[in-house]
C-alpha cells in the first residue's frame, strides 16, 4: 500500500503540565518586564483615546454595581459607550477594570500601568500561546524559540507597553488559529474554537478576515484527504475531519458574543454594525512617510508592508523566519507531487493531514496582503499586520529546531554535542542581536530602524518616517523640569492633553507645568520631526522671530523633538 506523510509539522508532541509551567513563566517574566520599563514610555495618541473611553466605561460598570436596571437602560448604555465606539470594546473593558481596581487597592506603581496592565497580559499570554503552538507543531525546541524570538522583536516590544489593541487583536488571531487548528483533529475544540472567535470580534477587526483563510485552508485539506482516499492512498497520522466544525461554531458563536459583549450593539444593532463596518471599510487617510514622501491619500505603496517588516524586524530573526519558511514550502511541494503524481513515500513518521503549512502561511500572508493593496491605510505602520509576526516566529522556531538536531547530528563523535548546553548556547547566539536591537529600541519604538535599513540614521537618510502618536515628548520631562522650576506652560504639538496630564498623575511632572494649546501664550513649544509638521515649525519661527531651538532630543543622532522656548516666556 502507499504510504504518504506531509511532513509540514505534526512532532505528535502533547504539551504538558511542565510545558504550561513554561508557558506561564515566559507570560509572567515578559509581563513583570513589560512593567518595569513602561515609566519610560509616553502616553501615545491613542492610548489617550482609550484612557478617556476606559473611564466612562469604568463609571457604567459602577452604576451597573449599584443599579443594575439603570445602567441596562439605553439611555445610560449610550452615553458610557458612546466614546471611541468606532472599536469593539473588550480591551477598553480590561483597561477600565484595571483603573478601578487601582482604585481600590492601588496595585500599581503608576497610575498609567493600571490602564495599560490589560495589554501587557495579552502579550505575555500571547508568548504562552506561541510556546504551546510551536511545541505541538515541531518541538519544545522550536516554540521555545519561536517565542523568545517574538518576544524580542522591537516594534511589537513598544506596542506590547499600550492600552491599545494591536498587541491583543495579534493573541486573539492566533488564539483563534490555534483553537481552528486542534478543531480539525478533535471536534471538542470548535466551541472554543467559536467562542474565542467571538472574543476576537470584540478585539478589533482584523478578526474580519479569519473565515475566509479557514475557509480556503478547509477546502484545500479537505481535497487533499478525499484524493489520497480516492487513489488508496493511505495517509499515516491523526485523522481529520471533514466537517467543518470549527467554522460552523465560528459562525454561531461569533456574532452573539460581539453583540452580547458590546452594550452598544444592544439597540439599534443593524444600523450601529452597518456604521461600524463602514468606518473600517472606508476609513479616513493619516499621513505616513515612506522614503521621503508624504502619503496622506491612496494609492499607497504596495511595497509597503514588505519594506518595513525587512526594516524593522532582526535581520537574524527574518532570515530564520524566511530559511524555515522554505525548508517547510519545499518538502510539502515535494509531498504534493508525490501525491498528485501517485508516487509511493514510505516512512514510519505521522503526517500533517491537517496541512498545518497552508493555514500558517496564509495566516502570515493575508495581514501583509491586505495592507499591500493600494486602497488600504498605511498611518499605523508596522501595527497593522502584527498578526503575521507570531506566524514568523513559529517558522523561524522549525529552522533552529532543525539546525539544533542537524549538529547532533554532525557532531555525534564530540562527546559534548548532545549534552544540554547546545540548544541554550545557539539561541543566545541567533537571539542576542535581537535582543540587542529590542533593549537599543526603547524607548524609541516607533523610531527604531534595524540594519538592514542602516540603522535609525539610515532610515532617515532614507525619508523613513520618525514617530508617530506623540509618545515621545515622555523623554522631554528632564528637560522641562530643569527649565521650568518654578512652572509654566508647554505647547505639545502631537500629544494629546490626557497623555500630558497622565505625566501628571504619573508624578513625573509637577502639575505646575501645563498643557497650552497656543503658540504664542506656552512658554516653550515642541514640534515632533514628522513630515507634515513642518507648519508647525514655520508657525513657531514667526511667532518667536528665531529657528534655533533650545533643545533637540536625539536618537542615536536623528532628531526626533525640537524644543523653542518663546522669548517673551514668563517664566
Amino acid at each position: 500500500m502507499k504510504l504518504l506523510r506531509f511532513p509540514t509539522a505534526g512532532t505528535g508532541l502533547r504539551p504538558t503540565l511542565r510545558d504550561h509551567a513554561v508557558g506561564l513563566s515566559l507570560c509572567v517574566l515578559y509581563i513583570a518586564l513589560l512593567c518595569h520599563t513602561a515609566g519610560a514610555i509616553g502616553l501615545a495618541r491613542d492610548e489617550g483615546i482609550y484612557v478617556d473611553a476606559a473611564n466612562n466605561y469604568g463609571a457604567w460598570f459602577e452604576l451597573l454595581l449599584r443599579d443594575r436596571h439603570a445602567a441596562l437602560d439605553q439611555g445610560a448604555s449610550d452615553h458610557f459607550f458612546r466614546v471611541n465606539h468606532e472599536h469593539p470594546p473588550l480591551m477598553k473593558m480590561l483597561f477600565a477594570a484595571g483603573h478601578l481596581a487601582q482604585q481600590k487597592w492601588q496595585l500599581f506603581p503608576l497610575e498609567s500601568l493600571s490602564y495599560r496592565f490589560g495589554g501587557m497580559l495579552s502579550a505575555g499570554l500571547l508568548l504562552w500561546l506561541i510556546y504551546i503552538f510551536g511545541t505541538r507543531l515541531y518541538g519544545r525546541t522550536a516554540g521555545l524559540f519561536a517565542a523568545l524570538a517574538y518576544a524580542l522583536l522591537p516594534r511589537p516590544f513598544y506596542h506590547a507597553h499600550l492600552d491599545a489593541f494591536d498587541v491583543p487583536i495579534t493573541c486573539a488571531v492566533t488564539c483563534v488559529t490555534y483553537a481552528y487548528y486542534r478543531s480539525l483533529h478533535d471536534a471538542r475544540w470548535a466551541p472554543v474554537t467559536g467562542v474565542v472567535f467571538g472574543l476576537a470580534l470584540l478585539t478589533k477587526h482584523n478578526s474580519w478576515i479569519l473565515p475566509g483563510i479557514f475557509a480556503l485552508h478547509f477546502v484545500w485539506m479537505s481535497a487533499a484527504e478525499l484524493y489520497a482516499r480516492k487513489a488508496g492512498i493511505a495517509v499515516r497520522g491523526a485523522a481529520v475531519t471533514l466537517v467543518p466544525w470549527g467554522l460552523l461554531a465560528m459562525a454561531c458563536f461569533g456574532p452573539p458574543i460581539f453583540v452580547l459583549g458590546w452594550p452598544w450593539m444592544w439597540h439599534d444593532t443593524w444600523l450601529r454594525f452597518q456604521e461600524y463596518a463602514a468606518f473600517h471599510m472606508h476609513h479616513e487617510y493619516y499621513n505616513m512617510e515612506y522614503f521621503g514622501v508624504n502619503y496622506f491619500w491612496p494609492p499607497f505603496p504596495m511595497s509597503y508592508p514588505w519594506v518595513l517588516t525587512f526594516f524593522t524586524v532582526p535581520l537574524t530573526t527574518l532570515v530564520l523566519a524566511i530559511g524555515g519558511l522554505g525548508l517547510l514550502l519545499r518538502d510539502y511541494l515535494r509531498e504534493l507531487h508525490a501525491l498528485a503524481s501517485g508516487d509511493t513515500v514510505r516512512t514510519d513518521a505521522p503526517a500533517d493531514r491537517t496541512h498545518s503549512l497552508v493555514l500558517l502561511l496564509g495566516c502570515c500572508l493575508a495581514p501583509l496582503v491586505i495592507i499591500s493593496l493600494p486602497s488600504t491605510p498605511i498611518f499605523g505602520g508596522t501595527k497593522h499586520w502584527f498578526p503575521a509576526y507570531p506566524l514568523l516566529a513559529l517558522f523561524a522556531g522549525y529552522l533552529f529546531q532543525l539546525t539544533v538536531d542537524r549538529l547532533r547530528v554532525e557532531l555525534k563523535t564530540v562527546r559534548a554535542a548532545n549534552g544540554p548546553w547546545l540548544a541554550p548556547a545557539l539561541a543566545v547566539l541567533l537571539l542576542l542581536p535581537a535582543a540587542v536591537e529590542t533593549a537599543h529600541s526603547h524607548p524609541f519604538g516607533l523610531s527604531h530602524y534595524t540594519v538592514a535599513a542602516g540603522g535609525v540614521p539610515g532610515a532617515a537618510d532614507k525619508g523613513m518616517n520618525r514617530q508617530f502618536w506623540g509618545f515621545t515628548t515622555r523623554s522631554l520631562v528632564p528637560f522641562f523640569q530643569q527649565a521650568m522650576p518654578h512652572g509654566g506652560s508647554v505647547y505639545l504639538c502631537d500629544t494629546l492633553w490626557t497623555s500630558w496630564q497622565m505625566l501628571s498623575a504619573d508624578g513625573f511632572l509637577p502639575p505646575n507645568i501645563v498643557a497650552s494649546f497656543d503658540i504664542a501664550d506656552a512658554d516653550y513649544a515642541i514640534v515632533h520631526h514628522e513630515k507634515h509638521f513642518i507648519e508647525v515649525d514655520e508657525q513657531i519661527w514667526t511667532t518667536y522671530g528665531s529657528v534655533k531651538p533650545v533643545y533637540v532630543l536625539r536618537y542615536d543622532g536623528v532628531p526626533i523633538i525640537s524644543v523653542y522656548k518663546n522669548p517673551h516666556a514668563r517664566r
